[in-house]
């Protein structure tokens, strides 16, 4: 009975401790750079809390310092610069072509997701722009009401999702209580990650 009430004692504050772990932004700037893009956050902005849930992960939170408004970025490489092992190397690769195919799916397939099994329409960016602004082969804009555990505290989320082939996809989740939050709020963070 001790024994028992002990590992439900450490995996408890195992499970506290890691609640809101959040990785370094050095550590977010090295995912990044890896996965061949670039971050360029405004020093007004703090680290906000990665928060575990089962809907989306995602790598690295900002917000700003005085309002209800954070920024969640998930990164989800196609291939890397570096790889750790070959057989990393293989599976990543084996799965280009597919990838590269699947962005809109994917999309979707977040949307739903976050949203608590709705389904949304999202508003593809002009190919030119996508480029011109991102260095994205697609980009794509909606706004979802969130009925999930990601979305927790928050009622609404811009997302924004970018493609670039053979490279990687990435979403930036801006969130939000209020929809008139957003122009203003996501603004300065808008083109914070790009590709090289």
């Amino acid at each position: 009975m001790k024994q028992l009430k002990f590992v439900t004692l450490t995996l408890l504050v195992l499970l506290i401790s890691n609640a809101g772990f959040s990785q370094s932004l050095k550590e977010f700037e090295g995912l990044v750079k890896e996965c061949g893009m670039s971050l360029n956050i405004p020093e007004v902005f703090i680290p906000g809390p990665v928060v575990a849930n089962k809907n989306m992960d995602y790598d690295y939170a900002v917000k700003y310092p005085d309002k209800d408004f954070i920024l969640r970025y998930a990164i989800r490489p196609i291939l890397y610069k570096v790889y750790t092992n070959d057989s990393l190397k293989k599976a990543m690769e084996s799965k280009v072509q597919i990838r590269n195919k699947s962005y809109e799916a994917n999309m979707k397939a977040v949307l739903y997701d976050i949203s608590g099994g709705y389904d949304y329409e999202f508003k593809a960016f002009e190919k030119s722009a996508a480029k011109d602004e991102f260095n994205a082969d697609w980009g794509a804009i909606t706004l979802v009401e969130l009925r999930s555990d990601f979305g927790k505290g928050y009622r609404f989320c811009m997302v924004v999702a970018l493609h670039k082939d053979n490279v990687g996809d990435a979403y930036l989740f801006f969130l939000a209580n209020k929809q008139d939050a957003f122009p203003t709020g996501m603004r300065p963070l808008f083109h914070s990650l790009k590709f090289e």
